[in-house]
């Protein structure tokens, strides 16, 4: 019964960290494909609107690959 209390702790307690989103920073596009990759494209050192225009250049290129890229 004992071990079973701790597997229980250990698997709710493993379960966040596992599962856990890191936070999106911003000036970095973010894309997203179809199969399942994720790919993160670093902007922060270009101003918002040429970051912007960057960003929008890796979606039309994702988006051959059913990708979609976002700027945050």
């Amino acid at each position: 019964m004992k071990y079973i209390v701790i597997i229980v702790l250990i698997a709710f307690g493993a379960a966040p960290a596992m599962t856990g989103c890191k936070k999106k920073k911003s000036g970095v596009c973010y894309c997203k494909y179809l199969s399942g990759d994720k790919k993160e494209f670093d902007l922060t050192s270009l101003d918002r609107s040429r970051a912007e225009d960057s960003c929008a250049v890796l979606n039309r290129n994702a988006s051959a690959f059913a990708g979609d890229c976002k700027l945050k």
